[in-house]
């Protein structure tokens, strides 16, 4: 497992635009498709985190985490 990501994070830093001129030409291409994927995929997972903590799902699951808190943590008086 450390072998795939050691060699993607490598794949991924090879692709970015500050080493373009230390490319060979066959996979700057590709290196530079890899690079740009990647940060769409990390842009769109940062959007669809924010979606679902917006949702009326999330919304009901806050009110229902506050009873139960609420229930296993009566008040002190």
């Amino acid at each position: 497992m450390w072998r795939v990501l050691l060699t993607t994070w490598i794949a991924y830093g090879c692709g970015h635009p500050a080493l373009d001129g230390y490319r060979p030409p066959g996979i700057d291409r590709p290196l530079q498709l890899f690079h740009e994927h990647v940060n769409a995929a990390a842009q769109d997972g940062k959007k669809g985190i924010a979606a679902i903590g917006e949702s009326s799902v999330m919304r009901y699951l806050k009110g229902y985490v506050a009873r139960v808190d609420a229930q296993l943590r009566p008040d002190s008086r």
